[in-house]
């Protein structure tokens, strides 16, 4: 009983807990299936380098072999015989490259810069990751307060209807009037229906970035910033150069530029000698099927052990333009990397102009909204107490509200709008929220 009574208490927590943006951010980035996926490239990326490592080390094989000649051959004087034998050899055999101008040190280079290339790539995952839940999360936030906004109007439309019943039954209002109150009322709840369901698709792009089951039971914990929370504390050109200096895309483009740069040393290493070194130390054993008298297997071993040791140059003379081409390839990646970097730079200095613009445009907007909304519940006030006073209709009294309605709804969009754009300043120049 005990144990059913903690279950079902850990079950009414877990459906009440209120998730906060960080924590949000956090569990989408945890669970989303691109940023796993780049985790596991990032790893490919290490173990390419540690192969590139390996490539310095001195390479060790053993082998050993056994075949068998059948048929007949004829030797210098006409003479045919039969030439049936029995080989085998062993032994271990060891090589090393001793000299490639640079080869191996750039390829421990560029799978280095590479391993940094996949990094940027998961924190650029994770940054897209944190930018749509900044978006969602102030959607519920904007919706669930409009929500609140229309259920105010629901009430107070179904005080009015409750009024006009009574004024109507005892005959001091016209019937017109609990008709109009009625249709009102229904109209407002019909924006309410609308307005949970927008809280509701909100929620459900938020559940489905983070992964979750049900949406149903899923909630925030509403920020209490205002729409001037956030103050610009750079200036525009500063922004710019701060928010492209923390660009993981940007950074990416300069380690892949940087690996280009190594991968250009790489193709003219091909155009220079290459030493190597090897060593050998092994026996045979041989058999001649058709004359006795040969040695056993073992004292054949112990008599034919041998050692070599060989150092091997080998010189390029023609490669059939392929290194040629090879420079040529990447000398066009590095001019399309310039190029994209360019476009990277512009698109950066774009985003943060507009949000700039957009941060005072709306900044302004909620201010004049603020006003409005102001003379709308004052203007609301006079209709109301005029309409007790009977010198205003209905239907006077219905469109105060709906302007006041609609004027809060205004303020509500640019406070949200000017709230979005700050927090993706902030999160564009400082990485933070």
């Amino acid at each position: 009983m005990i144990i059913l009574f903690g279950h079902f208490f850990s079950l009414r927590i877990q459906a009440q807990e209120k998730w906060g943006l960080q924590k949000c951010i956090d569990f989408a980035q945890e669970n989303n299936l691109e940023i796993q996926n780049s985790k596991v490239n990032n790893d490919v990326k290490h173990v390419e380098l540690r192969i590139a490592k390996n490539e310095r080390l001195l390479e060790v094989k053993g082998f050993t072999n056994l075949f068998s000649k059948f048929g007949q051959g004829q030797d210098v004087f006409g003479n045919t015989r039969r030439n049936d034998n029995l080989n085998s050899e062993v032994g271990i055999d060891a090589n090393v490259t001793i000299y490639n101008h640079g080869k191996m040190t750039n390829q421990i280079k560029k799978s280095t810069l590479l391993v940094s290339v996949s990094e940027e790539e998961i924190a650029m995952f994770k940054r897209n990751i944190a930018i749509k839940a900044i978006e969602y999360y102030l959607a519920i936030q904007l919706s669930k307060e409009i929500a609140r906004s229309i259920d105010s109007a629901v009430f107070y439309a179904n005080l009015q209807y409750e009024k006009a019943v009574k004024t109507t039954e005892a005959g001091t209002t016209a019937l017109t009037v609990q008709y109009e109150a009625q249709a009102s009322l229904a109209r407002e709840r019909q924006k309410l229906k609308q307005a949970k369901l927008d809280v509701d698709r909100a929620k459900l792009a938020m559940v489905q970035l983070m992964q979750l089951d049900d949406y149903s039971s899923f909630d925030i914990i509403e920020e209490k910033d205002g729409a001037s929370a956030v103050q610009l504390t750079y200036t525009l050109p500063e922004a710019i150069e701060q928010a492209a200096s923390n660009h993981p895309e940007l950074k990416k483009l300069s380690l892949l530029r940087s690996a280009a740069e190594v991968e250009h040393d790489i193709i003219k290493s091909d155009l220079y000698p290459v030493v190597r070194g090897s060593a050998l130390l092994g026996s045979l054993y041989f058999n001649s099927l058709v004359v006795a008298g040969d040695k056993g297997f073992f004292p054949q071993m112990r008599d034919n052990f041998s050692q070599q040791v060989a150092i091997s140059l080998s010189i390029p003379i023609f490669s059939k333009g392929r290194v040629k081409n090879a420079i040529a390839k990447n000398n066009l990646y590095l001019q399309q990397n310039d190029i994209q970097t360019k476009q990277q730079y512009l698109a950066i200095k774009q985003d943060i102009e507009k949000f700039y613009f957009d941060y005072w445009g709306y900044r302004d907007q909620h201010e004049a909204a603020q006003d409005m909304l102001e003379s709308a519940r004052v203007a609301l006030t006079f209709t109301s107490k005029s309409y007790d006073a009977g010198k205003s209709s209905i239907y006077d009294l219905n469109s105060s509200r709906s302007n006041m309605l609609k004027a809060e709804s205004e303020m509500l969009q640019a406070k949200y709008n000017c709230l979005f754009v700050s927090k993706m300043i902030k999160f564009f120049i400082e990485e933070t929220l």
